[in-house]
């Protein structure tokens, strides 16, 4: 009665083995998402939302045909920051007073996604200006930094999101305002797109 592998039976073994994870390996790091895609993703909806949620708050709600006109005398500088921070699940402080940024960001949701360019006065319609960009990005490690900075071609701004005067979410375009990488990130934008109309 045989009691044990011969050495060429596990050397055949480990070879199958070694073929397989060989095999295995390229296609389970295709299947895993982008950490980018995944976050960009879910501020965008809850960008949406936290908007569509301070369109209908008191603060903004002026006039019947005026609650969209966040640029309004009536609206403090820091109204619009404090109402999206309060649609979100923030968690820890808001500071909507004070100059933001990655390492500073007005807030930062629960499920990490730091947000920053919200404080001051959003619109000034007079002015002409009727879009404001904001920045959102996930965490991002000391050893992950250097591989991120150069798939994006920038580190400082983080992930653009295009806010417009009357509500509208998108990404804006890529020739004139250089949505390149936050665009390739949507799979589908045509999603988006028909959400602007509505």
């Amino acid at each position: 009665m045989r009691k044990a592998f011969t050495l060429s039976e596990a050397l055949v073994t480990l070879a199958i083995i070694a073929v397989l994870l060989a095999i295995l390996i390229p296609v389970i790091d295709n299947v895993r998402p982008d950490k980018d895609k995944v976050y960009y993703k879910k501020a965008l909806y809850d960008m949406q939302n936290a908007v569509a949620n301070a369109m209908d708050s008191t603060v903004y709600s002026i006039a019947a045909n005026s609650a969209a006109y966040w640029a309004d005398t009536n609206v403090g500088d820091s109204d619009f920051c404090k109402s999206i921070a309060s649609a979100l699940n923030v968690s820890g402080n808001v500071d909507c007073e004070n100059t933001s940024s990655y390492s500073h960001p007005n807030f930062i949701t629960t499920d990490g996604i730091r947000f920053w360019g919200l404080e001051g006065k959003v619109f000034n319609l007079e002015s002409g200006t009727r879009t404001r960009e904001i920045y959102v990005d996930r965490p991002i490690s000391e050893s992950e930094f250097r591989t991120v900075a150069g798939k994006r071609g920038r580190t400082e701004e983080g992930l653009k999101i295009r806010i417009s005067y009357d509500g509208k979410i998108d990404t804006g375009t890529s020739e004139e305002e250089n949505y390149d990488y936050e665009n390739d990130l949507l799979e589908d934008t045509d999603s988006l797109q028909a959400s602007k109309t509505q």
